[in-house]
This record gives C-alpha cells, structure tokens and sequence, in this order.
C-alpha cells in the first residue's frame, strides 16, 4: 500500500509539474511576443514621425539624391531599416536597396493605410532581408496633402531570440521541480504511516467524549478522505450535542418563564376568590371591584395561552399563510384607527409617511395587521408622553420596506441579540406593568419570515428604537 500510495504522488507531482511547464511556456510566449511587438511598434511610430519631418523638404523638391542619404543616416541613427515611397508607390530612397532595385509598393497594407493618413502596420518575411519583419509607415504631408509616406522596419529575430531564452529557463526550472518532487515524494513516503496513527488516537478521543482533536488533512487520497469525514464526524457530533444543551436550555428557561408569567396572576385570582369566601362578597362594592381584578388577571393568562398557541402555530407551520392581493397602505390607515385613542391620550405626535405610488402586496393581511398592531403597540407603550412616532411605507422596485422609529426610552445594545426570543423583556417590571405578554415579537417575527421578509433592530438606551422590515411584493 505504501508504495502504490508513493507512485501515485509522484505521478500527479510529475503531470502537474510538466502540464505547468507546458501551460506556463505557451502564456509567457504570447505575453511575451505581445510585449515586444508593442513595443517595437511605438519606437517605430515614434521615429516614423520623426523621418517624415526630415525627410518633407527633400520630397517636396524631388531630390532623390538627398533622399536616399538622409534615409541611410536616418536608418543608421534609428537602427531601423528606413523606406521612402512617394504618393504613387514609387520607391525614393531606401537604406538597404536602390530603389531602382525595387518593386512599386502601392500595394503593401502598411503603405495603403499611410496613404489614407492613417499609421500602417504590418509583419510578414521580407524577401530581400530573408526574415520576418515588423512594418510601420507614417504618412508626409505638405498643407494637408499627402506627398508621399516613410516606413520603418525591425526584423523581428530578437523576440525569437528572446523567447527562446525564457523557455530554456523554464525548462530548466522544470528539471529542477521534478527533481523535488521526487525528494518529496520520499519524505511522504516515509509519513504515510503517521495520519493513521492520528486518525487512531482521534477515534478513540472522540468515543470518549472529546471533541476538540481533530486529524490534520495533508492530502486528497484515500487518508485524506477518512481523515476529512473523522474530522466532520466530530463536528457534526459536537454540533447536535450543543444543539441538544441549547434546546434543553431553551425549554428550561420556556417552563421557568411561563411559570413566573403565569404565578402572578393566577396568586391574585387566589387570593381574590379567598377573600370572596370569607364573606367579602356580602361587600357588594367590593365584591365587584375584585371581579373586575379577577377578570383583568384571566384576560392576561388568555392572552398569554393564545400568544403561545399562535406562535407555537407558526413555528411548526401549522398556521400557514393565506397569500391575497391587498394595499399595505390601507391596511395601515385601517391599524392606526384602533390606536387613535392611545396616541391621544399620551399626547404623542404620529408622522405617517409614504415614498412610493404602489403599496400592493401578496401577502396575509391578518398576520401583517398582528404585525402592525404589536409594533404600533409597543412604540407608544415604551415612548413618553409627548413623545414622536414615525412610520413609513417605503416602496422599492421587488419589496416594501416599513419602517416604525420612535424617540422612547430605547433598548440596550447587550439585549437586542435576544429581543426576539420569548418571554425575554429588558425591563421585566415595566414590561409587566404595561400589559405585554412577553411574545409580541417573537410573533412578529416568524411572521415576517413565513413570508420570505426580514426585520430588523436599531436601538439606543434614551433615544428610541428603529425597527426595519422588508416583505416581498409578491
């Protein structure tokens, strides 16, 4: 096993390593190639420029003589091999062959585009050099009419040359890699056994109990395989037991919770009924005022047991959804009616606002209302007298966003991670005292999320709370 296991290992070193070699010759060739032949084409348009400056009074007056020197100094000074062609074709002047020599060059791409006041280029073998050559010809103009062009050439070779140096030292850097892989390869040989060995003592830590070791993965066989799912075992085990604790944890603190929610209450009905049998009722306004004080603690007890209901409903997904075409908009003139009183009452100033024209969503319209009515609900219990509530409907172009601000006495940062669980009040006595059940936002938020929304809570201790939500049109 240990050296089928070898092999394969400096098998993929040694494909990888050639694919590389093979991968990194061809992409450095092209770069290359492209790199020099740019730039051999600036230098040559550069100096084209140039030439035709130099060379447009000896064209003008048609001095051959003057023209085929100046193009061999020209090609002496520049390194290039400079050509000089008149409107027609006809070859003036040329630094490595009499013009006499040479064929019209009208129709050479290069010279055609010159012609049209363009900068020619092209590359192909020259015939009287006997290689490849890199071609850039520039327009001469007298008042704006072309009189004739100059072209300059630089063989190419160097770039051949060029390219043959890198892919010598590639090459070379691959003998060099295979060389290493293969002294690697021995040393893995040698630690093939010590992953095994590893993967033992995991297992055995894991059956008693310990979690935290895990197999260091060094590769992608067989071992590396085993390794990783050992490794994701223990995560994954570790995970549910955690879960496990969370949820024991959850449903430890649900049972304290609604018992302590439910003790007040139920130890006043109690008490109340107590004081009735021992002859309280013969006190008939007395009588009726704890009635009332025992119908207002049943309320509360109601209330709670339907909240529960409800939201035990939507957390298993019994209570689902029952999506009907409807104005978000309306809906929420129709909630604020309910609330005019409470608002009027703690003297609070309501900012309505709507940024968009089309409020129309899928959606169930009861649920959004129970939505509405507990957000509304909580920023006028939680805002002082006199304070400010702003609502807005918000429309974008595939959701709505509503948004409910307040200036109210806010929530501390270490407590909106787990605002929304239940039964979690930050401040349990005012809380109490204002009538809240304690789940209100648990509500609110599986509901936003039977609906595909988000919500969201911005809050600081004296300065208000921002709550944020985002439903989808449809």
């Amino acid at each position: 096993m240990k050296n089928r296991i070898v092999w394969k290992f400096l098998g993929a070193y040694t494909i990888l390593i050639l694919v590389g070699v093979f991968v990194l010759n061809f992409f450095v060739s092209l770069k290359l190639r492209d790199y020099y032949e740019q730039k051999i084409t600036d230098k040559l348009e550069s100096n084209a420029i140039l030439a035709a400056d130099i060379l447009k009074g000896a064209l003008i007056a048609d001095n051959r003589s003057i023209i085929e020197r100046t193009a061999k100094d020209l090609a002496n000074k520049l390194s290039a091999r400079v050509t000089i062609i008149n409107e027609v074709g006809e070859v003036l002047g040329d630094s490595e062959k009499a013009p006499s020599l040479m064929e019209n060059h009208s129709d050479r791409p290069e010279i055609i585009k010159a012609l049209r006041g363009k900068f020619g280029e092209s590359i192909r073998f020259s015939d009287t050099l006997g290689f490849n050559m890199k071609y850039i010809a520039a327009s001469i103009k007298e008042n704006g009419n072309i009189i004739g062009t100059v072209r300059l050439a630089l063989p190419l070779s160097e770039i051949e040359f060029q390219l043959r140096v890198i892919h010598r030292i590639v090459l070379f850097g691959a003998l060099v890699a295979i060389v290493v892989a293969f002294l690697v390869g021995y040393f893995i040989s040698k630690s093939i056994t010590m992953p095994i060995r590893e993967m033992t003592d995991t297992a055995e830590k894991i059956a008693q109990g310990d979690f935290s070791k895990k197999v260091k993965v060094k590769s992608k066989d067989e071992l590396g395989v085993l390794a990783s799912s050992l490794n994701k075992m223990a995560d994954e085990l570790q995970l549910k037991i955690e879960n496990l604790k969370r949820l024991d944890r959850i449903r430890t603190d649900f049972v304290a919770n609604i018992s302590h929610e439910l003790k007040t209450p139920l130890t006043s009905i109690k008490g109340f009924i107590e004081t009735l049998e021992d002859g309280a009722l013969e006190d008939r306004k007395n009588a009726k005022k704890f009635i009332l004080i025992i119908k207002k603690h049943t309320e509360k007890i109601s209330n709670i047991i339907n909240d529960l209901l409800t939201l035990s409903e939507l957390e298993l997904g019994k209570d689902r959804i029952e999506r009907i075409d409807f104005d978000l908009k309306d809906l929420l003139n129709e909630t604020l009616l309910g609330f005019g009183h409470a608002i009027s009452v703690k003297n609070h100033t309501l900012d309505i606002n709507f940024k968009g024209e089309n409020f129309k969503i899928k959606a169930d319209k009861d649920k959004l209302e129970q939505v509405f009515v507990n957000l509304i609900d909580n920023a006028i219990k939680y805002t002082k007298d006199g304070g400010k509530i702003k609502i807005s409907l918000i429309e974008q172009k595939e959701q709505i966003s509503i948004e409910v601000v307040d200036n109210g006495v806010g929530i501390p940062r270490e407590h909106l991670d787990r605002i929304f669980e239940r039964f979690y009040r930050v401040d349990k006595a005012r809380s109490r005292q204002l009538g809240g059940t304690g789940l209100g936002l648990s509500i609110v938020k599986h509901i936003i999320m039977l609906h595909n929304g988000h919500i969201d809570i911005e809050s600081e201790p004296n300065h208000g709370t921002k709550v944020s939500i985002t439903l989808p049109k449809a």
